[in-house]
């Protein structure tokens, strides 16, 4: 056998081995394993959290709560290794069951609240299902039409928190209205008293001097 005839399998081989290597690479450049926590939790009249911690900075994340027993007049808050709010949904504006999808710009441990304080606190039973995935490999595959609802998501976000805050401003605002109210109120009957009291004070006080000049005018 010639040394082009020995050749020729070897390179055949190796070629196949390196296309094998690279599809392989490629497949997994692409692969995006998701992860998922699910809890049925029981809340009373307190707060239960969930937490999560994911690896990367940029994630998806999503939070799916179902209500197995109780009504749904409960707060859902989800906030940031800092402490603050990413989502929140108060009692009324959500239903028994809702999703929740989000990106996690932050390294760290993630909050997902269900708040039963400030409503009747019956007993209820929830559903948690807190869903992980990593979005720096899908960066380049998400079309414009995500990303332009991720930016409007995050500005409808930033428009509620504006509400919540106008709304705080405006309770405030009717506040300082009622007492300046009830100081006018207070103010001008107080002047009231004052003056219908120095009236009867003169009135009193001139009928004591008519009554003087008529005994001395009779003797």
């Amino acid at each position: 056998m010639s040394f082009y005839s020995r050749l020729f399998p070897t390179s055949l081989l190796s070629l196949l081995i390196f296309t094998l290597l690279v599809c392989g690479n490629g497949a997994q450049a692409i692969r995006v394993r998701a992860t998922s926590q699910e809890l049925s939790i029981e809340v009373n009249h307190e707060e239960v959290c969930m937490y999560s911690t994911g690896e990367n900075s940029n994630e998806g994340a999503m939070l799916h709560y179902h209500v197995l027993h109780g009504g749904d007049d409960f707060d859902v808050y989800i906030r940031d290794p800092r402490n603050r709010t990413v989502y929140v949904s108060y009692a009324g504006e959500h239903e028994m069951e809702d999703r929740v999808y989000f990106t996690k710009h932050m390294h760290g441990e993630y909050a997902y609240c269900i708040d039963n304080r400030p409503y009747s606190g019956s007993r209820k039973v929830i559903k948690l299902v807190i869903g992980v995935t990593s979005l720096t490999r899908w960066k380049e595959r998400i079309d414009p039409l995500t990303r332009l609802m991720l930016r409007t998501d995050s500005y409808m976000l930033g428009l509620h928190e504006d509400q919540i805050i106008f709304r705080l401003r405006e309770q405030d605002l009717r506040k300082k209205v009622d007492e300046s109210s009830k100081l006018l109120l207070a103010r001008g009957l107080t002047e009231t008293v004052i003056i219908v009291f120095v009236s009867v004070l003169h009135v009193l006080l001139i009928k004591h001097l008519f009554t003087k000049k008529g005994v001395r005018a009779v003797a």
